[in-house]
Formats: C-alpha cells, sequence, structure tokens
C-alpha cells in the first residue's frame, strides 16, 4: 500500500467502547445550522421544567396583576384598552387630558392578541405593597400608563388619564371572575363624595358623545368607558393578560421561598441529643463540616426546659452558648 493511499486516524484497541459522534457547534450532519444544548438544558427538557416563557397569558392570580397587563373587553368584536397616541393628542385641541378608550382588534381570539404598542400596556401595582392581607388597601391597585400617568375616575363616572400622583381617584380594586373565563376581572372604585362602589364599564353608545361615556376620537369604534356600573355585569367584565416570563419568575420564587421554610422547619423527634445535633447541623457551621459537641454536656436544663414547654427555648439558650466555641462560626 502507498503511503498516499495511508489515512492517519486515532489509535482504537480491541475491546475499547466506542465514543458518540460529536456534531461540530452551528452544524449538524443535514447542514443545518444548530446550538449544542448543554446536559443542564437537556435534564430540564426532560424534566419538563423546560416551559415556554414567552408572551401574554391570562392572569389566574391577583399576585400576577402586578407589572405590565393588558386589558380586553369582548363585545361583537375584541377590544384592546389603549391610551390614544401622541398624534391624536396633538390633534385634540378642546382638552389637554389623555380618555382611555376601546380599541378594535382584527384578531378575534383572545387567547392569540397581544399587545402591539406601549399605548395598550398598562402598570400595575399594588398601592400599599406593605399592607397585611387584612388591610383594605392591600387590595387597592393603580394603573398607570406609558407616559406616567394614572388611570382615574371621578364621581360623575367620567375616566381620564391625566393625573401625574396616586390619590382615592386613582385606586382601583380587581375583582377575579374565574366563572367568566380565563383572565376575567372587574375593576372597582369608589371615588370621594360616592356612596355605592363603582365598577369600569363598556357600553355601547349610539353616538361619539353620550351621558356617561367618555369621548374618544373617530378611530375608536362606539363602544366606550365609563365608571357607573354599580353590580358585575357583561359590561364590567375585561379579561387580563399579563407577561409569561414574569409570571414564570414570580411562580419559581414564591416555590423557592416555600422551599425554604420547608428545610428550615427542623422537626422535634422529643430525643434531647438527636434534637440538639439537628439544630447544630441546621442553623450553624463548623470547620470541615464536622459538628462538634456543644459547651455544656449536662442536659439537665434542657430536659428542664421540655417539661415546663420550653423546648425549643432550651435548644436555642445551647446553641448560643456554643458560639464561644471556636470551632463554630
Amino acid at each position: 500500500m502507498e503511503y498516499r493511499e495511508a489515512r492517519s486516524k486515532k489509535l482504537s484497541f480491541k475491546g475499547e467502547a466506542k465514543s458518540a459522534k460529536r456534531v461540530a457547534n452551528g452544524s449538524s450532519s443535514s447542514g443545518v445550522p444548530t446550538k449544542r444544548k448543554s446536559k443542564k438544558r437537556n435534564r430540564e427538557l426532560e424534566d419538563g421544567k423546560c416551559c415556554s416563557a414567552a408572551g401574554w397569558v391570562p392572569v389566574e392570580s391577583l399576585d400576577d396583576l402586578e407589572g405590565p397587563i393588558a386589558l380586553y373587553h369582548r363585545d361583537e368584536q375584541l377590544y384592546i384598552l389603549a391610551i390614544p397616541s401622541k398624534e391624536e393628542i396633538q390633534a385634540r385641541a378642546d382638552t389637554n387630558e389623555q380618555v382611555p378608550a376601546l380599541y378594535a382588534l382584527d384578531s378575534a381570539s383572545l387567547m392569540e392578541s397581544e399587545p402591539l404598542s406601549v399605548e395598550q400596556v398598562f402598570a400595575v401595582r399594588r398601592s400599599v405593597p406593605m399592607a397585611g392581607p387584612a388591610d383594605a388597601e392591600a387590595a387597592m391597585y393603580s394603573l398607570k400608563s406609558f407616559v406616567g400617568t394614572y388611570l382615574s375616575a371621578d364621581r360623575h363616572g367620567h375616566l381620564s388619564c391625566a393625573s401625574t400622583a396616586i390619590g382615592a381617584l386613582e385606586m382601583w380594586t380587581p375583582v377575579l371572575l374565574p366563572d367568566r373565563g380565563d383572565g376575567a376581572v372587574a375593576f372597582m372604585t369608589r371615588p370621594p363624595g360616592v356612596s355605592e362602589d363603582r365598577f369600569l364599564s363598556a357600553d355601547t353608545c349610539n353616538t361619539a358623545t353620550e351621558s356617561g361615556c367618555a369621548v374618544v376620537t373617530a378611530s375608536a369604534l362606539p363602544v366606550h368607558l365609563h365608571a357607573l356600573g354599580t353590580s358585575i355585569g357583561y359590561s364590567q367584565v375585561f379579561f387580563a393578560k399579563c407577561q409569561a416570563a414574569i409570571k414564570q419568575k414570580r411562580q419559581q420564587a414564591i416555590a423557592a421561598t416555600a422551599a425554604d421554610s420547608a428545610v428550615g422547619a427542623v422537626p422535634l423527634s422529643g430525643n434531647l441529643a438527636a434534637d440538639e445535633a439537628a439544630q447544630a447541623k441546621r442553623f450553624q457551621s463548623f470547620q470541615g463540616g464536622r459538628p462538634r459537641p456543644t459547651v455544656e454536656r449536662n442536659m439537665s436544663d434542657l430536659d428542664s426546659a421540655k417539661q415546663a414547654g420550653k423546648y425549643g427555648e432550651g435548644l436555642l439558650d445551647r446553641r448560643e452558648k456554643t458560639k464561644s466555641d471556636r470551632y463554630c462560626k
């Protein structure tokens, strides 16, 4: 055999396992550009943990309302709540206020519809983020437009989006309506001077201006907004959609917090030595990772604390004394 016919290759031995052929990064055997996925990514795909977090999805809880939100209303066709564009605002010379309106969409599917511009997105947040569940203001939210103004309703039911600060007129209480469909919600408010709750409503008007209906431009179809509804009906039902990525991150944070709480709760068996060792492993770190025994080997005080109903306090006191040990950090 001539030298030019010889072919150099890796040495192989009898009985050696053959390794799988690796495809170069950026190309495949078929010539289609591909990317190698990491082992972690493949493991997530096998476990079903990696899901698509793109686009907009219906809200399922009040927590999903915090962040960018798109509001829809369904009548004979699908509408989206939006603020008039800057061109429409500049063309309107009779008022300086921005009046929200419902604009018709070409798509008839609510699940496939997504906002196409910043005018169609509101930033929703709790009015009092640190309030407790029992506080009335904990359920109140504000809707901020893309220009930094808030959606408000006065005692006459007129809507506007001109205020740059949050007050009583800018507070809304969302009411989830799971029986009306995915993401169904009604927005309740009670402006000063009104003795009953009012709801954000969308009614069909025959003219451009009508009592109780907001004045809108000619580009919006005659379905107008007001806040005169006193009960939840068909006109008061809106559909809210949030960003899937933000919703997924929030769910992951809640799951991580719940996991930390479960890990932090060390069960007590009643065995003094075993419980003390478990507490030390959970709440303290030692050099070399090997927990040392406590300074006080006498457990009579711990036994007395257990009989007195202060078992946890006794374990904490003994763990506090252990911190003086030079092996404990």
